[in-house]
């Protein structure tokens, strides 16, 4: 009998986490979920995240799409150039425009991430969206007061943070700010170039003894690059070569260490 019962996946548990399910297919992902503690978990902090989003970003979720996440106009890019995998890319655009509780992102763009670093890479990518263009408020603390910055948002992540000088790569701190996480609480940097271009810094508390590599991710415009060390999770995100955007990463890294 047991091999007539349908199993749950991934899709399942994630349209699940997006209050997408009903009737007996809701039912059977509660049933699965009862006799699997660890996958209940891992959807209870999507839905955490889903809840935290929507209160961050519900401003951004009202607002039109920005036409470069058409999903029409990046189809027809990519299957020129690309083929297969343009239909693949306009797929994971397509889920990302119609599945996802912040209106521009979500966690199918990156699904060969652990959900830990989808939440980070997501969260940095908006926040980055939301305050890079802010003229009169980009940041809450200004660099002029960097030594309370840090002292500041060192606090409230319960971690010592280091706020790295960037001046080396052409990049002035412009500050920084606090900012909810599904995880806890984030501060962003905020680092800007002689010609207004901008570059954020975003750090969660880390789980202790969780350590990463250099990871890459790329939603057009933006870069990132993010990594987790013995304490804390980093993203660093900006419309910037990717070669560029690396080294800074790494010189951010080693003050960070």
């Amino acid at each position: 009998m047991n091999r007539d019962k349908p199993r749950t996946n991934e899709h399942d548990l994630h349209a699940y986490a997006d209050g997408m399910l009903d009737g007996s297919a809701h039912a059977a992902v509660e049933a699965y979920l009862a006799d699997n503690p660890a996958a209940a978990e891992e959807v209870e902090s999507w839905r955490r995240q889903n809840d935290t989003l929507r209160a961050l970003y519900r401003q951004v979720a009202s607002q039109p799409m920005p036409s470069r996440f058409d999903v029409h106009r990046i189809e027809r890019e990519n299957r020129a150039e690309t083929g297969h995998w343009g239909r693949m890319a306009a797929a994971a655009v397509l889920l990302l425009a119609v599945g996802t509780a912040a209106g521009w992102y979500g966690h199918g763009m990156f699904t060969s991430l652990q959900p830990v670093e989808t939440a980070l890479v997501d969260e940095a990518m908006m926040a980055h969206q939301i305050y890079s263009g802010e003229v009169i408020h980009p940041v809450e603390v200004g660099a002029g007061e960097k030594d309370h910055l840090q002292a500041w948002l060192s606090k409230r992540l319960a971690r010592s943070l280091t706020v790295p000088d960037l001046r080396a790569d052409g990049l002035a701190l412009v500050g920084g700010r606090l900012l909810p996480s599904a995880n806890g609480p984030a501060a962003q940097f905020m680092y800007e170039d002689e010609t207004g271009r901008r570059v954020t810094l975003y750090i969660i508390p880390a789980r202790a003894g969780r350590e990463t590599s250099f990871r890459y991710a790329s939603l057009d415009p933006l870069e990132a690059f993010f990594w987790t060390d013995e304490t804390i999770s980093c993203a660093l995100v900006g419309d910037l070569p990717r070669e560029r955007l690396q080294e800074i990463a790494f010189r951010a890294y080693k003050q960070l260490e």
